[in-house]
């Protein structure tokens, strides 16, 4: 799974010489330094790995969708049933087979086709395929949006698509799309709170800030203007907020709480918490990947002194 910050990116050393290049675009006098300037909070530019959110958001991603049409049942039946068995590529050639269909121009199939079309992006080999279906796919959601702007999962899944498009995009206009991308999984969150994994995706902006250096804090400081506080705290928060929200939704999920309480030196509930995780069931590759990272982080656990003041679950809510 690719997981990188965009800040991060910055301070690699083939991005290092182009670094200083972007000061002048973002100094007091300009629109979008201003425009960022006049957000309170002041959005982060941490680019997420989303592929991940897919399955545990399928259940749902129809929460907003009282007023959608009746006609349309069994197009969205059809479609979420193949999204739900991963029969991709079926649904891909469902799709084409209708494309001049005129109900499959609703906001309510665009954001199903957007996602059929992201998911199939990840298991091709071909790079051309795989960027034609990212920008076919942020196309049809960027489409769903004009009409479907009270539904959570159309900003979700613009959010994802405009993330994956940035990889086809120039370094400056990934970091701009970066704030666009966390306010529509914001939007998301206030349009259905009850959803886990957008609480997962705040809870790792949280903890890719908290990471950063503080040398690495200062140049981008220079670049941005003051940059959100983001806390291993904060990022806990939200972790944990998914999981009361949804238990055992996600294993990465449960991963990152086992990170936080080793950083914040909080041994029982490290390992509470990788206990938990040792005992799911692992069903997917990335479930796999995903023990053998927790098994690597066991001995450290093991190091850390107990936690003086180690608080219930509800508490960090």
């Amino acid at each position: 799974m690719r997981s990188f910050s965009w800040f991060r990116l910055l301070f690699r050393p083939r991005y290092k010489n182009q670094l200083w290049r972007f000061i002048p675009l973002f100094n007091k006098r300009s629109t979008f330094f201003s425009a960022v300037q006049r957000r309170i909070p002041l959005r982060t530019l941490t680019a997420l790995p989303l592929w991940f959110i897919v399955r545990a958001a399928t259940q749902v991603e129809d929460a907003n969708e009282s007023n959608r049409p009746k006609n349309l049942a069994s197009i969205v039946e059809q479609l979420d049933m193949m999204f739900d068995k991963e029969e991709f590529q079926k649904a891909y050639e469902y799709i084409e087979q209708n494309k001049t269909n005129e109900l499959f121009q609703s906001h309510y199939i665009r954001w199903r086709i957007a996602r059929i079309f992201y998911k199939l992006s990840l298991i091709t080999k071909d790079k051309q395929l795989k960027r034609k279906l990212v920008e076919e796919g942020f196309e049809q959601v960027k489409l769903a949006l004009e009409h479907g702007n009270h539904i959570y999962a159309v900003h979700k899944w613009y959010g994802i698509l405009l993330n994956e498009k940035g990889q086809y995009t120039s370094t400056d206009e990934q970091i701009r799309n970066a704030y666009e991308v966390l306010d529509h999984f914001e939007e998301a969150v206030r349009l259905n709170p009850q959803d886990p994994t957008s609480y997962y995706l705040l809870g790792s902006w949280y903890w890719e800030i908290a990471q950063l250096s503080g040398w690495k804090r200062r140049i981008a400081k220079l670049i941005y203007g003051e940059l959100p506080n983001g806390t291993i705290h904060d990022a806990l928060k939200k972790f944990l907020l998914a999981e009361e929200i949804s238990p055992n939704f996600y294993s990465k999920n449960l991963l990152m709480i086992v990170k936080c309480y080793i950083e914040l030196n909080s041994r029982p509930a490290a390992m509470e918490f990788a206990k938990l995780l040792l005992d799911r069931e692992r069903i997917t590759q990335e479930d796999e990947e995903v023990h053998q990272e927790l098994l690597k982080l066991i001995p450290r656990i093991e190091r850390l002194l107990p936690f003086p003041q180690q608080g219930s679950f509800s508490k960090h809510v």
